[in-house]
């Protein structure tokens, strides 16, 4: 405070020497000035926070609401597909491979899920038919070997498959 206190006075002294009409005019800027500041640097960042936050809540409410709606029957879903029996993934495999045009050249099942392998296939049914087995019957691809073939389009594959 000490090695403010000369800039302190000159400017006060210099205040003194203004008319009062200025010094007025002064106060009424500073208070502005003062005004404004709190504005930008508290009042405005804390007015948008607090409009993220009751976003979110909303959103969390929304979500409540509809896990609370719907908890009885996803409770039921979950019965029935777990007592429901489970099909033998590589007959799943074999039938859905057929279904989906794709001639798969063994189809063996191991510890750990089922290998497939596929001389020739469209790459977009292969992909097509992946997606398929994973959306329908819960089978996720564990290991995956893709190879080009001279045939443009068309891909080698070693799969394994298991739920």
């Amino acid at each position: 405070m000490n090695r403010l206190s000369p800039y302190l006075d000159m400017a006060r002294q210099r205040f003194d020497q203004l008319a009062e009409k200025d010094q007025k005019a002064l106060m009424a800027l500073a208070a502005f000035l003062v005004i404004v500041m709190f504005w930008l640097l508290i009042w405005r960042p804390l007015d948008q926070w607090a409009d993220r936050e009751y976003d979110e809540l909303v959103l969390e409410r929304e979500t409540q609401e509809f896990i609370a709606a719907n908890y009885e029957r996803t409770r039921s879903l979950v019965k029935n597909q777990s007592a429901a029996p489970k099909k033998d993934a590589a007959a799943v495999i074999a039938s859905s491979g057929r279904k989906a045009g794709l001639e798969l050249a063994r189809v063996q099942p191991a510890r750990q899920g089922v290998s497939i392998w596929i001389d020739e296939a469209p790459y977009q049914k292969l992909l097509g038919w992946l997606i398929e087995l994973h959306n329908k019957e819960n089978l996720e691809v564990r290991q995956i070997r893709v190879e080009r073939t001279d045939q443009d389009g068309m891909v080698k594959a070693f799969l394994r498959l298991s739920r």
